[in-house]
């Protein structure tokens, strides 16, 4: 047999092998149907942390809102069923929220150009006859469904993995941290959020306090919204990174891989393990602000100025959790510790070590390792 066949042989076999077997429906919904999917939750994973990060502002849900009025073809959007007539929305969510929120009137019109007479509107106020008209208008849903042997929960999750990381790869394409919020819903995801939330947390990476930046609603202000590290939850992902570096084991393979392991081994955790990650975390990150003080994960660029460095974060909190039964002798020593990574910092191959030019599982493991060494004396 030649080359050229055994490796067509091989390619029809993997093809069979992999190729899922996923059907597809397509099915119209008229609004009202879709409120009462939303409301009776048969529709799920509306997640309003998610929504809250990457929410449409009015004016864009406005215009979304004045397309179905002009009938004008919007997206479909992406259902996985999950369980029998369950269905998890993959993609869609934005557009969902926003004909939930308009019809619940949380938000009037605003910013429109061809029905300028509707700006300033909720759906209630609107005339009857236009009430009527939105009231036809149907959103397409395409639904998949597994078949067979692949229905069971731990081929659900493989596919509904890379169903959804497929289906984001276009618009505002979301960032593995907001994937991984999606994807990998519970105690362990919401203990991230709350500890990003932290006043300690938020004064040490700069992001507007909480309690301060949201509105009676509960949304977040502009201000917040605009925030590099809330904005994509880039703030979840650095609480996360001491979880995942802190094991020594899970330091192998990529950084996405480390943090992903990370998020579905913690899964399913129970309350009290909840409760022990939280302190441990609250209690490491005050032990660094008593060590290092103001200058916690900072140091000097070329042109003088104070920079937050994350792989300097990630080194001090590991360095820190190792060392956690000497926690005394580390605050009390704490002059000598700054001066020790001050000297550290100055010598060329150990500033990017720590400042983190190189982000591989090896160079992760010697940041960790230069850190503990010089916190430890």
């Amino acid at each position: 047999m030649s080359d050229a066949t055994t490796t067509s042989a091989k390619i029809r076999e993997k093809f069979s092998q992999t190729a899922f077997r996923i059907s597809q429906e397509r099915s119209d919904f008229l609004l009202p149907q879709l409120l009462d999917f939303v409301r009776e939750r048969k529709w799920i994973n509306l997640r309003p942390e998610y929504q809250r990060r990457l929410v449409w502002d009015d004016a864009k849900r406005s215009l979304f809102i004045e397309s179905l009025l002009l009938n004008v073809p919007v997206p479909a959007v992406f259902l996985f069923e999950w369980d029998l007539s369950r269905y998890e929305v993959m993609d869609g969510q934005q557009r969902i929220n926003s004909v939930v929120d308009f019809y619940s009137d949380r938000f009037p019109l605003k910013g429109l150009k061809r029905w300028e007479e509707l700006n300033g509107k909720t759906y209630s106020k609107l005339p009857e006859l236009l009430k009527r008209g939105l009231d036809r208008r149907r959103i397409t849903a395409t639904v998949l469904l597994l078949e067979g042997s692949q229905s069971d929960d731990a081929s659900k999750k493989d596919i509904r993995k890379l169903v959804f990381e497929r289906l984001n790869t276009g618009g505002l394409q979301l960032n593995p941290q907001e994937i991984r919020n999606c994807l990998y819903g519970g105690r362990f995801n919401e203990l991230l959020i709350e500890l990003a939330r932290t006043k300690l947390f938020t004064d040490t990476f700069e992001i507007p306090a909480y309690k301060s930046h949201l509105d009676k609603q509960g949304e977040p202000t502009a201000i917040l919204k605009e925030n590099k590290l809330y904005k994509r939850m880039l703030d979840c992902e650095l609480v996360l990174r001491f979880f995942a570096f802190r094991k020594r084991s899970n330091l192998k393979g990529s950084v996405r891989a480390m943090l992903d392991r990370t998020m579905e081994e913690n899964q399913e955790i129970s309350e009290a393990v909840v409760d022990t990650l939280r302190a441990e975390f609250n209690e490491r990150l005050a032990t660094a602000h008593d060590i290092f003080g103001k200058e916690v994960f900072r140091y000097l660029d070329e042109n003088g100025k104070t920079q937050v460095s994350y792989p300097f974060y990630d080194a001090v909190m590991v360095a820190i959790d190792r060392l956690w039964e000497s926690r005394s002798q580390l605050v009390q020593s704490r002059t000598a510790i700054k001066k020790r990574v001050q000297a550290l910092l100055k010598v060329p191959e150990s500033f990017d070590l720590i400042i983190g030019k190189f982000n591989t599982a090896k160079t992760i493991a010697g940041r960790m390792d230069l850190l503990e060494k010089a916190l430890g004396g």
